[in-house]
Order: structure tokens, then C-alpha cells, then sequence
């Protein structure tokens, strides 16, 4: 399959850094089992892949005017964006840092490109597993150069959700999706929010809830979940001060917790 030169871009440039992280991943499993610093040991790596990325870019797409805004999982995302940046390229050089400190291979690069202030293309990767997510503005996502489409699936006692944070399903106060919650029988949680929205993307997964958040944070993984047929929706509380979530999930989905 054929894509956008922007695509192609990003595409060999993490092709290039998983194989930095496939080295250091083997690193990290041995260093659980000496005494030395997985975290300096897992700071140094991004510095190194951000340094990286950033001479890439910069040397691409500098002279036209484009920043490289980097994110990371523990970043508060209202901060970032005090003023609205129109053409940036937005990074998140490891998303998943626990599962990979941990040497659990589900964590991922992001990267998001933002023209015009419209994100137009983006890609993720997986670089244990070697699965990359492609999504082009108004064309369309794939996994492998697989086209991707969202499950039609409705039922929810037939339907795999995943939770940002087990408590959510405490602290909502919106009865609709209580139900849901309690009538669904396979709950998980993976920790990396944009593979887990690319496996929703790619029809595995039907839903996710989350903390509402800035979108520039997950932009990546909403283009491919959007061009593969999937909406994202605000679930407002019932009460006030208390926070709203948002769900990723097809259309049929959501228009049961809103209208049943």
C-alpha cells in the first residue's frame, strides 16, 4: 500500500529507533536481575531516541516553520499547550514507560503530524512486536499496510472493554454507563492508551474509557481509530465537580449508553 511522503517519512524513522528499543529492551531484562538503575537506565534511552528524532525533523521540516513538541505518560497535558502551535510535529518517544521498565513488550513511539492545526497523518509502533498503525487524514488507517475497520459489535455482555483506571468504574456517576460496565463480562487494562485505541481501531478491542484529556496527547491514536470507522465521546457526569470521561468505541456503542 501506498502513502503520503510525510508518512513515509516517520515511517522509516521509527523503523530505525525500534531497533534501538529491541537492543535496550534485551538490556532492561537483565537489569532485573542486577542492581542497577532501570529508571536512569530508561532516561537515557529517550534522551537518546528525542535527540534523535528531533535531528530528523528538524532537518526535514525545520525551514518550514515546524516544532517538535515532545510528551511523555506523566505530563500534564492542559500544560503543554498554553499556545496553540499550528504546524508541530507532537512525540511521545515511549508511551507504555512502566510495561517497558517492567520488560513487558506493550509500549510504543507516537508521533502525530499537525498542519494547519488539523492533525493530517500519524503513525505508531510497537517495536517488540513490530506492529505499525498508519493513519492519513480523510484516506485511511492501517495495521501493517492492513486496512483497518472498527468492530460492529453492540451487545455488551459481548464486548471486550478496557478501563484507563480500574476506579473509573467507581467513581463514575452516570448510570447508563454503570450498566455497561457491570453487563460487561471482559474488562482488562494494558497500559499504553494509543495501542490499546489501535486495537479498538483494528476491531479486537470494543471500547475504552478514559479520564477526559487533551486531545493533542492522544491526537496519534484518534486519527487511526477516526479513519478506521471509530468515534470518540464525551460521557458527562450526572453530578457536578465531578470529572467527565470520554469512550472510544464504534457509533452503535455509544448510542446505546445515550439513548437506552
Amino acid at each position: 500500500m501506498s502513502y503520503l511522503p510525510n508518512s513515509n517519512v516517520l515511517y522509516s524513522l521509527v523503523r530505525n529507533i525500534s531497533k534501538i528499543y529491541r537492543h535496550d529492551f534485551g538490556e532492561i531484562q537483565n537489569l532485573h536481575k542486577s542492581n542497577k538503575s532501570i529508571t536512569d537506565f530508561t532516561d537515557k534511552i529517550k534522551k537518546r531516541i528525542e535527540s534523535i528524532i528531533l535531528e530528523d525533523l528538524s532537518d526535514k521540516y525545520g525551514k518550514n516553520g515546524y516544532k517538535i513538541i515532545f510528551i511523555n505518560d506523566h505530563l500534564k497535558s492542559d500544560k503543554i499547550w498554553a499556545s496553540e502551535i499550528e504546524n508541530c510535529f507532537i512525540v511521545n518517544v515511549l508511551e507504555g514507560e512502566t510495561n517497558f521498565m517492567r520488560a513487558i513488550p506493550f509500549f510504543a513511539i507516537t508521533i502525530a503530524h499537525k498542519k494547519n492545526n488539523i492533525i493530517q497523518n500519524s503513525i505508531i509502533c510497537n517495536p517488540i512486536t513490530d506492529d505499525i498503525f498508519i493513519a492519513e487524514r480523510g484516506i485511511a488507517a492501517t495495521h501493517n499496510n492492513i486496512k483497518m475497520k472498527v468492530s460492529e459489535e453492540s451487545a455488551s455482555e459481548k464486548n471486550i472493554l478496557i478501563l484507563e483506571d480500574f476506579l473509573i468504574s467507581e467513581r463514575i456517576q452516570n448510570t447508563t454507563v454503570i450498566e455497561y460496565l457491570r453487563s460487561s463480562e471482559d474488562i482488562r487494562k494494558f497500559g499504553c492508551q494509543s495501542l490499546e485505541m489501535c486495537m479498538i481501531a483494528d476491531g479486537i478491542i470494543n471500547a475504552y474509557i478514559g479520564y477526559d484529556k487533551n486531545e493533542n496527547v492522544i491526537s496519534a491514536a484518534l486519527l487511526v481509530l477516526r479513519e478506521s470507522g471509530g468515534v470518540k465521546n464525551i460521557i458527562n457526569s450526572m453530578e457536578q465537580n465531578s470529572k467527565n470521561y470520554f469512550i472510544v468505541s464504534n457509533q452503535k456503542i455509544y448510542d446505546n449508553l445515550l439513548y437506552s
